[in-house]
Order: C-alpha cells, then structure tokens, then sequence
C-alpha cells in the first residue's frame, strides 16, 4: 500500500481552469531563470501557445491585448522542475496532481508498463489529462528475479542484444538496466544500444564496477548507494562491508573514479532521500537505525566530492509505491544537495538547466529564456536564499496554462467531499 495515500486521496484530480485569454503575462516578478546569472529583479515574462514569447524588464516588456495579466510583484519564478527517477506504474496516475501542484513538470520514468505510461502520455499530450512531461524507459532489463513485472528478462549476451532491439522497435527515450543483469550480458546490452544511438540509464548491476559502467558508455548511474556496492563488487576489492567501502569511495579511490566519470561524460543521480527515506527513516529495524543514518551521512559527503570533481549531477527521488511521495520527496532531494554543498542555484539546475542538457533539449526546457516552454513555477519566497523555498508554491504554469495552487487545493477539497 502506498505510504502516501492520504496525499494521494486529498489531491486525486487536477482541474483544467478555463483559458479566456490568449496569452499569460507574470508582471513585477523577480525572475530566476537557472542559467546561472544573478536574479532578475521586476521582470515581465509574457507566454502564448505554450512557449515563452518575452522576458524582460517590466517596462520595457510590451504586453500584446487579450493577455492575462498576474501581477506577480513580491513572488519569485523558476523553471518548471524535472524529476529524473521515478516510476509511475507503480505510483499510479494519483502521483500526476502530486506532481503538478509541487512544480514537478518533467519526470523520467525509469521502469514501468510502457502501455500504460505511453496511455497517459497521450492523454497528457492531447489535453485530457494534466500531468508532467514524461521520457520513459518502458520495462527494466534485468536477469532472472521472481515476484518482479515489466521486465525484459535476460541471462546471456546475445538476449542481451534481442532487448536492444525489441526496445528500439518499441521507440523508448531510453534503457534502464537493473542489478540482476548478468555482466557478460551487461556489456553486451551497452555495446548493442551504442550501435542503435539509445542511452543507457545503469542501476549497477552486480559483479559491474562503476568505472566499468561508465567506460562502457552509461548514460548515467542511479542510485549513491551502487557506489558501495561497486566498492565491494569490483576486482581486486578489499572492502567487505558497507562501512568500509564508503570510506574507500570518500579517499583516493573516489577521486579517480569521479575524474573518470567526468572524462567519459557519465551523469549521475543520487536519489539521496530515496537511502533517507528507505533505508533510514522507513528500517525496522532500530539496532541499524545509526549504523544506516552513518552511511547515510557519509553518502552526503561522497556526493560532495563528485560535485567538486565537476560529476554532472540529476535530482530524482525514485518515487514509487513506497516511502517516497511524488513532488514533495524532490523537494526534499534540492535540500539534500543543499546539505551535500550545492549552493541553491546549483541546486536548482540539478532540476532544471542539468536535465535539459542531458536530455540534449536545452532549446525547450530547463530555463526561463524566449523560445522555452512555458513551463514554471511562481513562488512566494526566494529560494536562492532557503532551498526550502521552493515549497512556497503560489502557482504552477503548465504548457503556458496558469494553475494557481489555491485553486487547485479547493477542488481537490470539493472532489474529496463528493466521494464521502
């Protein structure tokens, strides 16, 4: 049962409000649009047909007749943020308002019904749903494990490849590899996907180092916690425990893993409130609790040292069916980073700007620029000076159609009160 099913019953459906106007207008809005520069104070950002048409200075911006006009003066706005692991097979279409009303506008679902998924996506697409925009890997390749769906299972080489192809033929964005791939049939996989020109997302296989990964081409690495266990599964390793092989990543061994990470081009996703949530918070078992919170914290300051190293980093919660609530768990990633020594900006981009570029669609998403979608987020407090801030949602902009969060929570309060 979904640990968020209160979230999920008190935010079941997402109204549609109804457009009188032909293009949206944001005036006297401070403007942080997350390509780097300092924040720009009394901007007017002006949308029609779903992009973004002017930004500028507020008197100097010229608003075309029929436009709604959403005096912003005091808010704060950001591009529509990306959540670059999650799976939303298993956290049902009840995670879209969820999304939605978190300023989650862009999700890259790494394993999942890719029937089901490739449903929503039209419906969204068309209109008849409000959701997130979606890159998906459809199902998981991965070896032999029971009680698991949406897979692709593989034991040898040359099914590795068939995988390739059959995905290739189904169109997916991208792979998802996961931990129970056989080696052998783990390089085969990333040798077949390099010849048809489809990424690579890796959760590490077993008896696979990360270094292995990365030089075989991996898109990117999920999850902090394949460090350790890369650390312990390597050739050659000395660690045995979990405790002994975060050390090893945290001296020599990490830097010239993250050196190569940053030579190969390998991205990486820590999903850090997925361990927090998962294996901390959420154990059972209290006489692990503070050996957990100390990986846990030590895992904080590997993601440091690969963000110093320059490793391009994602943020991603890995919301599912568990512990983890769609929106809200991104947010709580931001803070994590925040903690691991991104400032928040940096922060920020790991939503923005930094899944643009990996998605090789900075010309759409990512920043608040002419041209872009208008996909953004109004907020009532800054926050380049509290990543928290970025809860302070007043409105969401989706497609250039104006959600505000008001509005929204009203009518999931009325949808509520129907079903009693």
């Amino acid at each position: 049962m979904r640990k968020w099913l209160f979230f999920s019953f008190f935010c079941c459906s997402l109204p549609t409000f109804a457009q009188k106007y032909s293009s949206l207008a944001l005036t006297h809005v401070t403007v942080i649009d997350c390509t780097g520069v300092p924040a720009k104070l009394n901007s007017t950002v002006v949308v029609a047909q779903g992009h973004i048409t002017a930004v500028g200075p507020s008197d100097a911006v010229k608003i075309p007749e029929g436009t709604q006009v959403v005096d912003a003066t005091g808010k704060f706005l950001i591009p529509g943020l990306w959540d670059m692991h999650g799976h939303l097979t298993d956290a049902t279409e009840d995670a879209f308002p969820l999304l939605i009303m978190n300023g989650v506008t862009g999700v890259r679902d790494m394993g999942g019904d890719l029937a089901q998924i490739d449903r929503w996506r039209l419906e969204i697409e068309s209109g008849a749903r409000v959701g997130p925009h979606i890159i998906r890997a459809g199902p998981f390749v991965d070896g032999p494990k029971e009680g698991v769906t949406n897979r692709l299972t593989v034991r040898t080489p040359e099914e590795a490849r068939q995988a390739v192809r059959i995905l290739k033929a189904k169109g997916v964005d991208f792979i998802k590899v996961h931990n129970a791939l056989p080696p052998e049939a783990f390089f085969a996989l990333m040798d077949e996907a390099h010849k048809k020109h489809i990424p690579v997302a890796v959760h590490l296989p077993k008896g696979v180092s990360s270094a292995e990964a990365s030089d075989a081409g991996a898109a990117s690495l999920e999850h902090v916690e394949t460090m350790s266990e890369s650390a312990m599964w390597r050739k050659g390793a000395t660690a045995k425990t979990a405790e002994q092989a975060v050390d090893e990543i945290l001296g020599p061994a990490g830097q010239d893993l993250f050196r190569r990470f940053v030579k190969n081009g390998t991205w990486y996703v820590p999903t850090l409130v997925a361990y927090e949530r998962g294996f901390v918070l959420w154990s059972n078992d209290p006489e692990s609790l503070i050996p957990r919170l100390q990986i846990h914290e030590k895992n904080i300051q590997i993601v440091r040292k690969m963000h110093k190293a320059g490793v391009q980093i994602m943020a991603g919660s890995d919301f599912s069916d568990w512990a983890i609530v769609p929106g809200i768990d991104l947010h709580n990633e931001l803070a994590l980073l925040v903690e691991a020594g991104f400032t928040p900006m940096e922060a920020l981009q790991t939503a923005t700007l930094n899944p643009a570029k990996f998605l090789g669609k900075t010309d759409t998403y990512g920043t608040i620029q002419l041209g872009r979608a208008a996909d953004l987020v109004l907020l009532d407090m800054n926050p380049l000076e509290d990543i928290s801030h970025t809860r302070k949602i007043h409105a969401v902009v989706l497609g250039g159609k104006f959600y505000p969060l008001g509005l929204i929570r009203a009518q999931a309060l009325q949808d509520a009160s129907k079903r009693r």
